[in-house]
């Protein structure tokens, strides 16, 4: 019997995985033409990288990228410009490469045009970040000018005074690493507990709130109860059939500005399957003209998990990450951390964790809802039921209880 609880717990674990964080320096990288550069990019907590996605690309270009790192290995699928000039590499002497998480870039043979943002994106199975580091060009020695005597003797003033400072730096991290590895290991299983928490069902309704529609800003294609909790297509639309309706958002009354707030959404009423098109998140309060897929984006204040039919599920991450849910959600469980940045759901029904986004907020935040079009069911906002409270239990002899247990008598 304990072997089959530890086994459960350990698929709990690995099924409810811990989000990272992609970090990167807040200053622009600088290097002259013709030199080698390292972009420092890492993942926070940090983890072995070897199984996950990493692709570095610029601007939009994510299916043309710098590099492409997923099944262990490098794919040959490079903008052409940065064939054979692009590789991981260390962002320093005392970095573990990818089993620490360091999924830094390497660019040899730096031209004019390379200068610019780069994007370093890292995901896997649930989990997904990404940041931009800004790659600052110079000609090859702009340190000095050729009418100035001088400019060599600058140049060597310079390179001293690099060495030293990257001397030092490097001297600080291997004086420290220990006690950074240590904080990165107690923050690791700090946060794995709170996730095996979450899972609980009950634990998750300590931060239920009451959730209702905003009647002001509905979309005169959906109706709305008198509550305000239940939202479908009204009967005189006529959908198409092709696209998701994305214009049907709908937004909640309420707005968060920090803590945790959970809420449920029943996706299955009875007699009926459970629904098919539905969306499912948050938005920046404010932020309520909706036109289409393209413009509902985090960069625009809109987070969330759609479902569209035979076309599966989807967050609209930048890139979209697709899920595969099994079964379909019949309750949806959606919870709020504001102050970590994170948006979960779960499947109510099953008490599983289905996805986490990581992101940063910031102003006001609400609820979005969107109930799609032609499902026989409505999408209703419950009201949580108060946390159900373990039973004690009674002794079954007349025997005193241990001393140790009397305080829970």
């Amino acid at each position: 019997m304990l072997s089959i609880i530890v086994v459960l717990l350990v698929n709990l674990l690995i099924e409810t995985s811990v989000s990272f964080t992609v970090v990167v320096p807040g200053d622009p990288i600088a290097a002259h033409v013709g030199s080698t550069v390292i972009v420092p990019c890492w993942i926070s907590p940090a983890e072995n990288a070897e199984a996950l996605e990493i692709c570095w690309y610029r601007h939009d270009q994510f299916s043309n990228p710098v590099l492409l790192y997923n099944h262990g290995k490098l794919q040959d699928v490079q903008e052409e410009p940065y064939r054979n000039r692009s590789s991981l590499a260390l962002r320093s002497d005392q970095s573990g490469g990818l089993n620490d998480g360091d999924v830094s870039l390497r660019l040899e043979k730096l031209r004019v045009q390379d200068e610019g943002s780069f994007h370093c994106e890292v995901s896997g199975d649930r989990k997904y970040d990404s940041k931009v580091v800004d790659l600052k060009i110079t000609e090859r020695g702009s340190f000095s000018d050729p009418s100035d005597s001088s400019g060599p003797w600058k140049a060597l003033f310079f390179s001293v005074l690099t060495c030293a400072l990257l001397g030092l730096v490097g001297l600080i991290l291997y004086k420290y690493r220990e006690k950074l590895t240590v904080c990165e290991e107690e923050t690791l299983e700090r946060l794995t507990k709170e996730v095996v928490g979450d899972i609980n069902i009950e634990e998750l309704r300590k931060h239920a709130v009451e959730i209702t529609i905003d009647r002001e800003h509905l979309h005169p294609d959906l109706k709305l109860s008198k509550d305000c909790k239940t939202v479908r297509d009204s009967k005189d639309y006529h959908h198409t059939g092709e696209g998701f309706p994305f214009q049907f958002c709908a937004f909640g009354a309420q707005r968060f500005t920090s803590g945790r707030h959970y809420w449920e959404v029943e996706l299955a009423h009875p007699s009926n399957p459970p629904k098919n098109y539905w969306l499912i998140g948050v938005v920046k309060h404010g932020h309520f003209t909706t036109r289409d897929r393209s413009a509902l984006t985090p960069s625009a204040g809109f987070w969330f998990l759609c479902s569209d039919g035979p076309h599966g599920f989807y967050t609209n991450t930048e890139p979209p990450v697709k899920l595969s849910l099994t079964p379909r959600p019949e309750r949806l469980g959606v919870l709020l951390d504001y102050d970590e940045g994170l948006l979960s759901f779960y499947n109510v029904k099953e008490s599983k964790h289905l996805l986490t986004i990581s992101s940063r907020f910031s102003g006001s935040v609400g609820p979005l809802f969107n109930p799609g079009a032609g499902d026989q069911s409505p999408l209703t906002i419950l009201d949580c039921p108060e946390p159900v409270e373990a039973p004690v239990e009674l002794p079954q002899s007349s025997q005193p209880l241990l001393s140790n247990n009397s305080s829970d008598a």
